[in-house]
């Protein structure tokens, strides 16, 4: 992939190691549409195995993050006739996908939200490992107000909230300011403005550099299957992602630079 790949709906950058993925129809509200998603899945993907890529982080242009799911396409799905269910079904486990890939890949993603997460687009930033808002941003459980189930958001929700919490919230289709996702937890942290988002983003780019990529994989590996594998199997994956990363070339490289009391190769 080169250093700035552009498409009209979607722009992609690398620079230092890091990727930004920004959403780029803020006049349609930045949606998750098919093809979006298609794009975004192609480009994760892509640097799935590439451990120069350290770091992505998600972003909305136009004062906008995601306004969730494509309602147009929805309106299609209904005029589906006898069709219409395992269309949307379909397109229900498509999201579950695209959801997931983001939840696992193996470098750290980052969601940094200005203006309005609502469904879809809350579940990007839920699915990210951390998210970073502005004061006034907005988040909206919408999905029971239009007569729908946050069917495929809910797990990272749930992941993020707790289950009490989390139920409360999407039932009742709350909405949240930035300010208030922070004080609940939806939120790892909350800055004034705009600009400030850059500001927190680089302070998290800055400890990721400093460990190393390979590690980084296995531990967010490790930290999710403690919430899906039984003590035993937990166990023994635990040693082999351990046992693995002790005679490969990072652990190796760690362990002699901190007895050498020096940087290791992977950090700045």
């Amino acid at each position: 992939m080169s250093d700035a790949s552009i498409s009209p709906a979607v722009l992609v950058a690398r620079q230092d190691g890091w990727m930004t993925i920004t959403l780029n129809q803020p006049e349609k509200r930045n949606p998750l549409t098919g093809e979006v998603i298609a794009e975004i899945s192609a480009v994760l993907n892509e640097v799935r195995d590439d451990r120069s890529v350290r770091g992505i982080t998600f972003t909305g242009a136009g004062g906008v993050f995601c306004a969730g799911g494509d309602l147009k396409a929805f309106q299609q799905i209904m005029a589906g006739g006898a069709e219409a269910e395992s269309i949307a079904q379909k397109t229900s486990l498509e999201a579950a996908t695209f959801f997931g890939l983001i939840a696992h890949q193996p470098q750290v993603t980052v969601a940094l939200v200005d203006g309005a997460a609502m469904a879809g687009g809350l579940g990007l930033a839920c699915a990210c490992d951390f998210v970073v808002a502005t004061q006034e941003a907005k988040f909206a459980f919408t999905e029971t107000r239009i007569g729908l189930p946050p069917a495929q958001i809910a797990q990272y929700v749930t992941k993020r909230l707790g289950y009490q919490k989390a139920k409360k919230m999407l039932v009742l289709g709350s909405r949240l300011t930035g300010g208030e996702a922070y004080l609940i937890g939806l939120v790892d942290k909350a800055v004034a403005g705009h600009a400030d988002l850059e500001v927190a983003e680089g302070e998290i780019k800055q400890q990721v550099m400093a460990c190393a990529p390979g590690a980084v994989a296995a531990t967010k590996r490790v930290v999710e299957e403690a919430l899906i594998l039984e003590q035993n199997e937990l166990r023994q994956s635990a040693a082999a992602h351990f046992a693995k990363a002790i005679v490969g070339e990072e652990g190796q490289e760690g362990v002699k630079s901190f007895l050498q009391k020096r940087k290791p190769s992977w950090a700045p």
